[in-house]
């Protein structure tokens, strides 16, 4: 871990020194730091004055920082101040774009139902699956199968899942039959599919 080089503010004065109050008419010791200006550059120990602690309990009541800025000037300053008053960016307007030779498997067509821009490369076309209706992606979905199922895919996870779910082996939850009803409305909407 690289180590941090440490700035001197001037928080302290070199030995043996006394730093005075800033405050005419004050002899105590400047043990506090307060700001001269609205300075942009806070490492700089010119820009600040010390005093002692009458006197910066003092100069802080009165001190305020939008002193002489407009309300639009001090409104821009908060909205800066929320991202550290560093650049920011139009969200998705720095994004890397997809290479021509990027593959996307996309079985149930997400991409397209979230406006994706279509991509013209040779190798998703070959690699997009077979358009399907929504009816047949919730179907596909209700049976957790990929598109291009075989019929015999189809009644061997029907199968499973009606087993898994038959209310005689739940004891009669409700809640099963349910689950059970969209799995065989599943099943019969993709044999009707595979069969035309």
């Amino acid at each position: 871990m690289a180590k941090r080089k440490k700035i001197d503010l001037g928080d302290t004065p070199p030995e043996g020194m006394f730093r005075q109050c800033n405050h005419p008419d004050c002899f105590e010791s400047g043990e506090f730091r307060a700001p001269k200006s609205r300075s942009e550059d806070r490492r700089n120990p010119e820009d600040y004055q010390w005093f002692c602690l009458g006197h910066v309990r003092e100069f802080n009541k009165s001190w305020n920082f939008f002193d002489g800025m407009s309300d639009e000037e001090v409104l821009r300053y908060k909205d800066e101040d929320i991202t550290g008053h560093r650049p920011t960016w139009k969200m998705g307007s720095r994004t890397a774009k997809p290479r021509g030779d990027y593959q996307y498997d996309d079985p149930f067509d997400f991409r397209e139902d979230m406006g994706a821009h279509e991509d013209t490369s040779q190798q998703y076309r070959q690699t997009a699956s077979p358009k399907i209706d929504k009816e047949e992606r919730d179907a596909l979905a209700v049976l957790n199968l990929r598109p291009g199922s075989s019929l015999s895919e189809i009644k061997r996870r029907h199968k499973e899942l009606a087993k898994k779910y038959h209310p005689d082996v739940r004891g009669g939850d409700k809640k099963a039959e349910e689950i059970l009803k969209n799995i065989n409305q599943a099943y019969t909407h993709l044999r009707s599919c595979a069969n035309s």
